[in-house]
């Protein structure tokens, strides 16, 4: 008995292995057919796939999809998806971009963007047109879906990535850009976008194959600033940007719902904009419990040395062409106010910031107090005064210390400027700063230059010209610019020599302190400051500048100014 009883126990016990081995081998089948039984809260369901778009359903799912002029109401039942017209109304409130129209089934919760042109997905979030992501693709929402292995994306829905930390299912899904799509999308900030793949079995990552745009190598604007489309995200006073597609805009005129955002570049970021043509970049911030705005802190772009095109001189003059001070916006008139309130020009000078003049010390020697010196900016005519002029008054003045009054050697002075209201100079066309020349930049010899000012005609001339002038000189050799080609004149490293072996134009009396610009890379850099001569314009007998790049340094540490 005993014996049977041992035998049935055996029986019995072989029986339950076998039944646990053969349970362990379907579940491994299971797991290998669906890859997970269970999946974090939500066991596994039957799948319906809409086409073309690939979007994911599970058994119970609802939702609205168009059909030509009607929308059925959809519901996934058992892997298939069984659909039906149905009356819809504009949705109350709208959870559509870029300007999707939103309408609602009238008897459920369900609703529909019906997206503008090149925009799809569920709230037209997804922009058909974009080819490239910028910085590090955060905001990126193409519909690129390839890794760079070349293998296809997985859906955002996909149940497979339910234990994942990012997939549709994520509470700010919408903002992060993922969702019922396979789009390459960098939710967590790494370096470019990226996608899920099923690979070896396993549900891994990778890098996407969608290009970079080209680098914005500056994070300034120009001139208004409409099209800046830089990453500074912060206003004037220090609040941060909300992004145009907060939920909160809805209602704004200028974010990421409205039809117009994709040409404002208003998108799934919180970088500042100008779309309604502002006098800068801005953007939207929280005051409070209010919605409000603010001017962005975001430099202005550099425009040194660039100028209006330059107009056709209307005739030529002995040594030099009648200018408008557009042709040389960098031009700065100094004069001296007098007893009785009268001023009279006294020297040329080069606006190199807003705030700062570059001059010659000989003009200034006397030690004349700076109170009593007026710059003026954006004047044509010597003693009219110009329609889009700025005057200023002088607040430092910086003769050189070494300058040298007999040879005029370190004849170089800095004026720091300011307005009645104590601003500094505003840039338009004709008031615009000279670049600085890099240190140790040497031009190639005769390279061909500018000079402008209010200087006589001739050595002659018993006045100073009544308007600006401009003439065309090129840079010497240093074998060329010694005494002996100046009448034994002093000629240290800190000059140089200019001229016009042709046309002799040259600068003359008067002209003092004004600028030699050159052309580099497009931009006119202040190469010189007119400093002195022997005649105007002789033959073969050039006039002599202060070489600006031997005062770099000092120029830096007196004005502030970051010179490369």
């Amino acid at each position: 008995m005993q014996k049977v009883v041992r035998c049935l126990l055996g029986h019995l016990v072989i029986s339950i292995l076998l039944i646990f081995l053969l349970s362990e081998v379907v579940s491994s089948t299971k797991e290998v057919l669906h890859h997970r039984e269970k999946r974090g809260t939500r066991m596994y369901k039957s799948l319906c796939m809409e086409r073309p778009s690939g979007k994911i359903y599970t058994t119970g799912d609802t939702w609205l999809r168009p059909a030509g002029r009607r929308v059925e109401f959809c519901r996934c039942e058992d892997g298939r998806s069984r659909c039906h017209s149905v009356p819809v109304m504009e949705c109350s409130d709208t959870k559509c971009y870029n300007g999707g129209r939103c309408v609602q089934a009238l008897y459920s919760t369900d609703y529909l963007c019906k997206c503008l042109s090149g925009f799809s997905g569920d709230h037209c979030e997804i922009d058909m047109m974009s080819s490239c992501y910028k910085g590090s693709g955060q905001s990126f929402r193409g519909n690129y879906s390839r890794t760079n292995s070349g293998l296809v994306c997985l859906n955002w829905n996909s149940q497979g990535l339910d234990e994942k930390l990012y997939n549709a299912q994520h509470r700010d899904a919408l903002q992060l850009g993922i969702g019922n799509h396979n789009y390459c999308r960098n939710p967590d900030g790494d370096k470019k976008p990226w996608c899920y793949i099923f690979m070896n079995g396993k549900y891994i990552w990778d890098y996407c194959s969608v290009p970079a745009c080209p680098a914005n190598t500056t994070d300034c604007y120009s001139e208004r600033g409409t099209t800046y489309q830089g990453s500074g995200s912060t206003t004037l006073s220090g609040a941060s940007c909300l992004r145009w597609d907060s939920p909160l805009l809805k209602k704004k005129q200028f974010s990421a719902w409205q039809g117009s955002a994709r040409r404002f570049g208003l998108g799934s970021h919180n970088h500042c904009r100008n779309p309604d043509n502002d006098v800068r970049p801005w953007c939207h911030v929280m005051n409070g419990t209010e919605i409000s705005w603010g001017f962005c802190d975001v430099p202005r772009c550099s425009t040194c040395g660039i100028r209006r095109p330059k107009l056709m001189p209307r005739f030529k003059i002995t040594n030099g062409r009648f200018a408008d001070i557009t042709s040389h916006p960098w031009t700065a008139a100094i004069f001296q106010k007098a007893r009785g309130g009268k001023e009279f020009f006294r020297c040329g000078g080069t606006l190199i910031s807003p705030c700062w003049v570059v001059t010659a010390s000989h003009c200034f020697h006397e030690e004349k107090s700076a109170r009593q010196l007026r710059v003026k900016l954006g004047r044509t005519l010597r003693v009219v005064p110009g329609e889009d002029e700025q005057s200023f008054e002088v607040e430092t003045m910086y003769i050189h210390p070494q300058f040298n009054s007999f040879n005029y050697d370190n004849d170089i002075a800095l004026l720091k400027i300011k307005s009645s209201s104590g601003s500094c100079a505003m840039e338009t066309d004709s008031a615009r700063p000279a670049c600085m020349p890099f240190r140790g930049q040497t031009l190639p010899d005769w390279t061909e230059c500018e000079i402008s000012g209010f200087g006589k005609h001739t050595k002659n001339s018993h006045f100073l010209s009544e308007q600006l002038k401009e003439g065309r000189v090129r840079l010497y050799p240093d074998n060329l610019c010694t005494p002996e080609k100046l009448d034994g004149e002093t000629v240290t490293v800190n000059m140089l020599c200019a001229g016009d072996p042709v046309n002799q134009e040259d600068a003359c009396r008067g002209d003092s302190g004004g600028p030699l610009v050159c052309p580099v890379d497009g931009r006119m850099h202040l190469i010189g400051v007119i400093s002195w001569g022997k005649d105007c314009g002789v033959k073969d007998r050039p006039g002599v500048y202060t070489r600006v790049t031997r005062y770099l340094d000092w120029i830096q540490q007196k004005t502030g100014i970051r010179l490369n």
